[in-house]
């Protein structure tokens, strides 16, 4: 579907860094999965880099230290995601940063290159956090890996600017990935509405086609929401992933440009992942910005150090973008390792009062997944949650469309986020 976008003049803002925190919160959950399970305790000095939480199972993920700082209390703090989470505060201390000479890890093998990215605690960036190492370690064989570039959510450019500042970097990590699935053949996706994006990675490509023999640039109409996962696969292959299966059970296997780039950094620096880019945006701020931060910086803090300013009082914040972010009621929140972004609005965008159902059938012609939202939803309110499931409530992707186009202001995606839950 095509919706209003909202991304200038964010594309067109070169990065700015501000990587001077005096606190960070670190949540144990910021991706999919276990907890990870603290190896510090309160009172402790950690380096910058250095592990302060391990992984909790299988599907879990390492947390590290984004500055060298004392450990000053472990607790629960408001999480953007799960209202309330427990996380690990530290209070910073200004230390030159190391600078480290590239790593070559061409004769490192498949196994080693996954335990780096493992030790690093990188995760998907583009939103879900699920752990990269369990990502690319499939029980199949994979035959097509997908670069996702879309970055389809509106307002948000982070991963645009990361394409045209970061290009030389994310294509190593992409070599990194391919040295360990091996895929017949790689597609790198970005939508026309990246015009410099677009330019400066099919130049790359080009420039570097007996490094990437295998690769060909799919340049897609810009739409919403196509940097879903099983969009994305439909789209550039024709393979459909199943209902309740993944994406490697169609020999298809995705990754974020931003994961790319953070692959690279683990790889060749032996470094962690402890800081991201990420758009701020919004009419309610003086400037839009996209700025590198470090994990755990508080929204409160970027604007006690005038990184941001308000032009005038947010009526609405949220993490994320509007379609399947998540409203704030404060600045007390910190950026996590999936954060691509958050909104400052100066109107108020609160759902309106729900009016009945008028069975006009926009909803279930708007969904991605061929769904029936109006259905799942009137089980759900019946509390008949057996029934809503089987109208596929599991294949929801919460791409927020259903809501989008209620002219009875049904709070559609909401039901079914509640139905997946239960």
């Amino acid at each position: 579907m095509i919706i209003k976008e909202y991304k200038e003049p964010q594309h067109k803002l070169v990065s700015q860094k501000f990587f001077s925190p005096k606190r960070l919160y670190l949540f144990l959950s910021q991706h999919t999965g276990r907890p990870s399970i603290p190896v510090v305790e309160i009172g402790k000095t950690v380096k910058e880099k250095e592990l302060i939480a391990k992984e909790d199972g299988f599907i879990s993920a390492r947390l590290h230290s984004p500055k060298s700082g004392k450990i000053v209390d472990i607790k629960y703090h408001k999480h953007p995601i799960l209202k309330i989470s427990k996380c690990i505060v530290i209070d910073c201390i200004e230390e030159k940063e190391e600078v480290k000479d590239k790593i070559d890890y061409k004769n490192f093998s498949k196994e080693k290159l996954l335990e780096i990215i493992k030790d690093s605690g990188v995760v998907g960036m583009g939103g879900a956090a699920f752990p990269t190492h369990v990502k690319l370690s499939p029980k199949v064989n994979i035959d097509t890996l997908i670069i996702n570039g879309c970055e389809c959510e509106p307002y948000l450019a982070s991963d645009n600017r990361l394409m045209i500042e970061n290009t030389k970097e994310i294509f190593e990590g992409i070599k990194i990935i391919s040295k360990i699935i091996e895929p017949k053949d790689i597609i790198f996706a970005i939508e026309d509405n990246k015009e410099e994006a677009v330019k400066i990675v099919e130049d790359f490509i080009n420039s570097k086609r007996d490094e990437f023999k295998n690769l060909k640039l799919a340049i897609l109409k810009t739409e919403y929401p196509a940097g879903g996962e099983k969009q994305l696969i439909y789209k550039l292959t024709k393979r459909k992933v199943p209902s309740g299966k993944l994406p490697f059970d169609v020999g298809c296997l995705v990754q974020n440009v931003a994961t790319c780039f953070a692959i690279y950094e683990a790889v060749c620096f032996n470094k962690p992942l402890i800081e991201r880019l990420t758009t701020f945006a919004g009419d309610a701020l003086l400037e839009p910005k996209n700025i590198w931060v470090k994990i755990g910086t508080t929204l409160k803090e970027l604007f006690e150090n005038k990184i941001l300013e308000f032009k005038k009082e947010p009526k609405k914040i949220i993490c994320g973008g509007p379609m399947m972010g998540v409203a704030l009621d404060d600045l007390d929140y910190p950026i996590l390792k999936g954060t691509g972004g958050f909104l400052f609005l100066e109107n108020d965008i609160s759902i309106k009062e729900e009016d009945p159902c008028i069975r006009c059938g926009n909803c279930i012609r708007a969904c991605p997944m061929n769904l029936m939202p109006c259905m799942i939803n009137l089980y759900s309110l019946k509390g008949l949650l057996k029934e809503a499931k089987s109208f596929g409530a599991n294949d929801c992707i919460e791409c927020g469309l259903c809501s989008y186009v209620c002219p009875a202001n049904r709070r559609l995606v909401q039901s079914i986020k509640l139905t997946k839950l239960s």
